[in-house]
């Protein structure tokens, strides 16, 4: 986790978790929320980057994790975002002013039964609730003089175990990523790796009303296409907001 004076580790019935501070508008005022597990918890092959984790959590009254503040589950998800770039409570208002805007001639063009089923969501406005966000510390800007060695990382040699196996560390890679849930190779040096261009970074907290789980877990086709399927066509879209908060 490194050092976050935000966040309080705790020991409960013996297993760690953490108590998130979300200080509020009014000062001094904050939320805490006690986590309970995973829902989504990112591999970085790169050592100065920062993770997305989404946790399951409760609310409590304080920073020693132990005093509920009510009972519901809820979401919390924890993301360094580029400083510019909106939050997802600021995209999602625009995405319901934008809609909002929708009249009844804008949907002429589509079937009665497509109308139907556009309305209904329009009118739902169905997805994921936040309940409370925050805004936290932001990176120092990178240094104009500092710049990318793309000889730190080169490709490495074969390791050799004590049985007849050659395991080569890009095949360890593999293993550790495809047990992390991604199919995505971990590179072996900086020439296959995009082009960064190391932008300074904002702390950024939101909690979510519902708790779901990442789309990438759904072990059913039919529940994966399902919600595909709603997005594309507004139909019960809060299925899909059920399944992915990453």
């Amino acid at each position: 986790m490194g050092f976050d004076y935000t966040v309080h580790r705790i020991e409960l019935e013996g297993k760690i978790r953490y108590v998130y501070e979300l200080p509020q508008k009014e000062p001094g005022e904050k939320l805490y929320f006690r986590t309970m597990g995973w829902i989504f918890n990112s591999r970085t092959a790169c050592i100065s980057g920062r993770k997305t984790r989404v946790w399951r959590a409760i609310q409590v009254t304080g920073p020693d994790g132990l005093e509920l503040q009510g009972n519901t589950e809820v979401a919390l998800k924890d993301v360094w975002l580029d400083k510019d770039s909106q939050t997802e409570k600021q995209n999602q208002k625009s995405i319901y002013t934008e809609l909002e805007k929708i009249k009844q001639e804008d949907l002429k063009w589509l079937d009665d039964d497509y109308q139907g089923r556009v309305k209904e969501a329009l009118k739902n406005m169905p997805f994921m609730g936040i309940l409370t966000d925050y805004q936290g510390t932001e990176c120092r800007e990178r240094l104009l003089s500092a710049r990318p060695d793309r000889t730190i990382l080169s490709t490495p040699r074969p390791l050799v175990s004590s049985s007849k196996n050659v395991i080569t560390s890009s095949t360890q890679n593999q293993t550790s990523y495809a047990a992390a849930g991604t199919s995505h190779d971990a590179p072996t040096t900086l020439e296959h790796r995009a082009e960064r261009n190391y932008k300074a970074k904002r702390q950024y907290r939101l909690v979510y009303e519902k708790v779901g789980y990442a789309l990438h877990d759904v072990r059913s086709i039919d529940k994966a296409f399902k919600a595909i399927q709603d997005v594309l066509t507004g139909d019960k879209i809060s299925s899909f907001a059920e399944y992915y908060h990453c």
